[in-house]
């Protein structure tokens, strides 16, 4: 836990006493403080960074998935070889979704469904990182529910928007997908949502192939 100068400064008082030479005094005890804070901040940082490599790194006879994860990212991503994809939305902002529909310039390990757009269809067996983010219309105050399900392994991404207090989600997960199997993002109950590919979107990484 760290505080503020100003506030140590504030509750610790003047350490050399009153009179004219108490402003040297506490400017000495802030300029001290905040090399303290500085220096505890890095040391922080430092070790949270040791944590994570450790936990990276380290050799264990059975890793966790989460260390699968963060290894194969961490390769993926050092080779410039992360295959991505972006899909933007395809309504009006004016319109009701439920289904959200997708489109996406280059096609390679998922593809849009030619009727519909609404499914998203995996070509490869692999690992995959997806994330989305939903913004609904300013409108809209009730609380929605949006999904991204597949059609073989159910629920991968769930969450409230509570119009009352905010109009976007994030989500992230990353999940085996197998080749034939399809995606599809819902909006429960129906919606306005924004069309801009700013505010809605869906992103695949593929990490790997199984």
């Amino acid at each position: 836990m760290s505080l503020s100068a100003e506030y140590c400064s504030d509750k610790t008082g003047d350490w050399g006493g009153g009179g004219g030479g108490g402003g040297g005094a506490l400017a000495h005890q802030r300029r001290l403080i905040r090399g303290l804070l500085v220096w505890a901040t890095l040391l922080t940082l430092g070790l949270g960074t040791l944590i994570t490599l450790h936990f990276i790194h380290r050799e264990s006879p059975a890793p966790s998935e989460l260390q699968v994860w963060l290894r194969s990212v961490i390769y993926t991503l050092k080779n410039k070889e992360t295959p991505l994809m972006v899909f933007s939305p395809y309504w009006k902002d004016t319109d009701k979704v439920k289904l959200l529909q997708w489109i996406t310039v280059r096609p390679v390990f998922i593809e849009v469904e030619v009727n519909g757009k609404e499914k998203l269809m995996v070509k490869e067996d692999g690992q995959y990182f997806l994330y989305l983010q939903v913004t609904l219309h300013p409108q809209e105050k009730a609380n929605h529910t949006i999904t991204l399900q597949s059609e073989q392994r159910q629920v991968i991404l769930k969450g409230i928007i509570n119009g009352s207090k905010g109009s976007t989600i994030f989500m992230a997960n990353g999940i085996p997908l197998d080749s034939s199997d399809t995606l599809i993002v819902t909006c429960h109950p129906e919606a306005k949502i924004q069309a801009f590919h700013t505010e809605t979107f869906l992103g695949v990484i593929k990490l790997s192939s199984t």
